[in-house]
């Protein structure tokens, strides 16, 4: 962060913002070993790092943390009982939905009969809600680099209230994956299970069949940015768990056919914010979270010329996990988290067209990273997300957690309207606040589901709301 003081390895005299949680000395990415609470200094580690790890970085540090501190949210229940579960990797949040408690704007969706998750592919067909993949966990180390995943899915129709369960996929289970919905396909590439991927499916709704994608020229990566043209799957950068990427690829979905992208202006990068404007992929921010960085420039690829070209400073500093969304017009960019664990509640706007950022106006709504967010064609809707009590862009998580300050799934919401620059609070609902859910604009409301939720301990939510503005 700007301002943040520096850092040296006491190992290998490096500059760094990593520190062990026990000792807070100064370590790099070099000896920095990963543990169910955080990173430890090879001194104070009682095991040795796992092999693979997901991009969660600081938001799998705190959510240890606060397993092992313990954190107690009552849930609310709806007085219907269970739905039947199938049997999941650990167990589920339990359904505590909003039942008839929704108001006129909140209304609770059917049981999917999957097993709870977050982060899974999700996309809209324009008639139904597709997901598939995810990570499942449970417990006070939850999410953890050695959670299970998932390589099920499912279709929900909203003018039934019905779900179908999607057939077996060729992919081997994974979360985040790079997801789009194709006009007849929703195709998933790359992620992280077992270990970094780089395969890919479509899978066709209207024949109920998957087919796997043509190999990508590209490694095994998650966190990707990527970005659906009409025609062409756009992939760039992206991590493993050694190695930070600032290539991509193009996926010609009519041809199954990749193409490598020519190197551009931007260093490697994983989790930034990405938008298609009809011409171009807007790329922006991202972070190195091992090496505790955050990135504050951006980019444009044109496909067609197979060219670059730098965008305007942003007024914002770097961040992953941000509400966004494409306007039509406009890139529309909110919250989000800092390498160092920091949250935020400030936003911007970005006009291609002038090459223009704008600042959006301040708004109560509390800071906080991964939470749902669509475009309404008119605003742009944010509900849940990752927080801590007292957290901001000028107090790093590591200067709240000391006093044993718990970490807090939000259950509010709110909507940002470009054309005024002005926020309203979303109508309350009696939902547990939950981060990372999936989320898609059906054409007349948002439809959410799952997400970690924290009822007694941290868990994956199995459950679903539509909001109708």
């Amino acid at each position: 962060m700007d301002g943040a003081p520096q850092l040296t390895c006491v190992r290998h005299q490096r500059p760094t913002r990593i520190t062990c949680v026990t000792c807070d000395t100064p370590i790099c990415p070099d000896c920095a070993i990963r543990t169910e609470v955080g990173y430890k200094c090879p001194d104070h580690a009682s095991k040795p790092a796992p092999a693979k790890s997901s991009r969660f970085g600081a938001v799998v540090v705190i959510l240890g943390v606060v397993g092992i501190l313990g954190f107690a949210q009552l849930a609310r229940s709806t007085g219907r009982g269970e739905p039947s579960k199938p049997p999941c990797p650990t167990e589920t949040a339990p359904d505590v939905g909003i039942g008839s408690e929704g108001g006129a704007h909140w209304t609770e969706i059917s049981p999917a009969g999957l097993c709870g998750r977050y982060k899974a592919a999700a996309v809209w067909t324009g008639s139904a809600m597709l997901l598939w993949g995810g990570e499942n966990c449970a417990g006070a180390a939850c999410p953890t680099p050695r959670a299970p995943h998932l390589a099920d899915g499912a279709s929900y129709v909203p003018a039934t209230n019905a779900w179908r369960k999607l057939p077996r996929s060729p992919l081997s289970a994974r979360a985040p994956a790079a997801s789009a919905w194709t006009g007849t396909d929703m195709v998933v590439w790359g992620g992280v299970g077992d270990d970094y991927l780089a395969d890919g499916a479509a899978y066709n709704p209207a024949r109920d069949r998957w087919r796997m994608l043509a190999p990508a020229p590209i490694s095994p990566r998650d966190s990707v940015m990527s970005a659906w043209t009409g025609r062409e799957l756009l992939v760039w950068g992206g991590a493993d768990f050694d190695e930070l990427f600032g290539d991509g690829a193009v996926y010609d979905a009519g041809a199954d056919q990749w193409r490598k992208i020519a190197e551009g202006p931007l260093g490697p990068r994983a989790g930034g914010v990405t938008a298609w404007t009809g011409r171009e992929m807007v790329v922006w921010g991202g972070v190195d979270r091992p090496g505790g960085r955050e990135f504050t420039d951006g980019a444009a690829y044109d496909p067609a010329t197979d060219r670059w070209r730098t965008i305007a400073a942003s007024p914002l500093a770097g961040r992953d996990d941000p509400a966004a969304a494409w306007t039509g017009r406009e890139l529309l960019v909110w919250g989000g988290s800092a390498a160092s664990g920091a949250f935020f509640a400030n936003g911007a706007v970005y006009d291609p067209a002038t090459d223009r950022w704008r600042a959006m106006t301040n708004t109560a709504f509390a800071p906080r990273t991964a939470p749902a967010a669509v475009w309404s064609g008119r605003e742009l809707l944010i509900w849940g997300g990752i927080s801590l009590p007292g957290a901001s862009a000028n107090r790093p998580v590591d200067r709240i957690l000391e006093p044993r300050t718990s970490l807090t799934p939000r259950d509010d919401g709110a909507a940002y309207d470009p054309a005024t620059n002005r926020w309203r609070p979303l109508e309350a609902v009696p939902l547990l606040g939950r981060g990372f859910p999936m989320a898609v604009w059906d054409g007349n409301g948002m439809l959410m589901w799952g997400g970690l939720v924290v009822v007694s301990s941290p868990a994956s939510s199995s459950e679903g709301v539509r909001y109708t503005p």
